[in-house]
């Protein structure tokens, strides 16, 4: 009889395959290929210029994780996660599952045993950087392909997380660090009577202008580029910080939240979207406990300096910039948004 316990860790260690294999789907357009129909393999090799053969054992090494189902012999469906791999799907997470397969991140992953027992970056070995974020300013295509994930992981995570928030008594919001604008965007769309300002890089904020101007918002939301470290736009009345302190050691997240306190008002709130480390596991949906903050910390470990922090770890941050956690929504969901107020 087979020891379940040793057929799950078999599971598990193949996992890294499952994940290259869905990348590779997502990068050959494959979902895209099957529209709203079954489809042949003959056909979907046609349609993407692929090998058939190849693709049938890429496709059926697939089918028992949801992402296709064999319909009959050599008839393919898309199942409800290959549905997200289409370029046209609301929520789409073709552009994540691209970026969770591309070489830099599996030569940074593989030296994880190096970060496990020395304490050492693994990315400073392989890319010669301290963060991520520093090769990525000098590698285009790689940043391009990074940034289209980010936006699939705020559809999914983020922007839900971020709407939850009852923002009737914010008057003008400023998004810290906001990227391309998706979050600040989603909020802003939601609330009409809310104006905003996204604050990031200048290398960032000329594609974050594109992004507001086509959700139709410019004429409500500015535009600036800076360094968060040395000082944040002043004038509002809430803060956002989503993924932000994630990215980040102690001392770059005391100075970039001293400055928030710095230009905040009395009245004032900052709220910070982010992972807890320290929440209850959930259950993922093979039905085995999984937790998103515990997971990410590895990216953190291996990234940069940064990592994911517990409650009371982000309350001692705070304590430090002079602002206080006031209130927490969302405690149990894998983001969780955390309100601030002056201490």
């Amino acid at each position: 009889m087979h020891d379940p316990a040793a057929v799950r860790l078999v599971e598990i260690t193949l996992w890294f395959w499952i994940g290259q294999a869905v990348g590779a789907f997502a990068r050959l357009g494959v979902a895209d290929a099957f529209g709203d129909q079954h489809r042949t393999v003959d056909d979907l090799a046609a349609r993407t210029d692929c090998e058939p053969q190849g693709l049938l054992r890429l496709l059926r090494s697939l089918t028992g994780v949801g992402v296709v189902r064999e319909v009959s012999p050599g008839l393919f469906a898309l199942g409800e996660l290959g549905q997200h791999l289409r370029t046209d799907h609301p929520q789409s997470m073709r552009d994540l599952a691209v970026l969770q397969s591309e070489p830099w991140m599996w030569r940074v992953f593989e030296q994880l045993p190096h970060a496990v027992s020395t304490g050492a970056t693994p990315i400073k070995n392989v890319l010669g950087t301290d963060y991520y974020w520093n090769w990525l300013h000098q590698q285009p295509e790689e940043r391009r392909v990074f940034d289209a994930g980010m936006v699939s992981v705020a559809k999914a995570l983020q922007i839900p997380t971020a709407l939850s928030y009852d923002y009737r008594d914010v008057h003008r919001i400023v998004d810290v660090g906001g990227g391309l604008g998706q979050v600040l965007s989603a909020i802003l769309t939601a609330n009409p009577h809310i104006s905003g300002t996204l604050f990031d890089q200048p290398s960032t904020v000329a594609d974050a202008q594109r992004t507001l101007a086509d959700a139709g918002l410019a004429d409500r939301c500015s535009v600036e580029g800076g360094d968060m470290f040395q000082a944040v736009p002043d004038g509002s009345d809430t803060y956002l910080l989503s993924f932000v302190l994630m990215d980040w050691d102690d001392e770059h997240a005391v100075q970039l939240l001293s400055n928030v306190a710095a230009v905040l008002p009395a009245h004032g709130r900052v709220l910070v979207l982010d992972c807890l480390a320290d929440h209850d596991t959930d259950t993922g949906p093979s039905g085995h406990p999984f937790h998103m903050g515990r997971t990410v910390d590895l990216f953190q470990m291996c990234m940069g300096s940064a990592r994911v922090r517990t409650r009371a770890e982000f309350e001692d941050l705070y304590a430090r910039a002079g602002l206080r956690l006031q209130a927490l929504h969302l405690p149990q969901a894998p983001v969780t948004l955390m309100q601030l107020a002056p201490a």
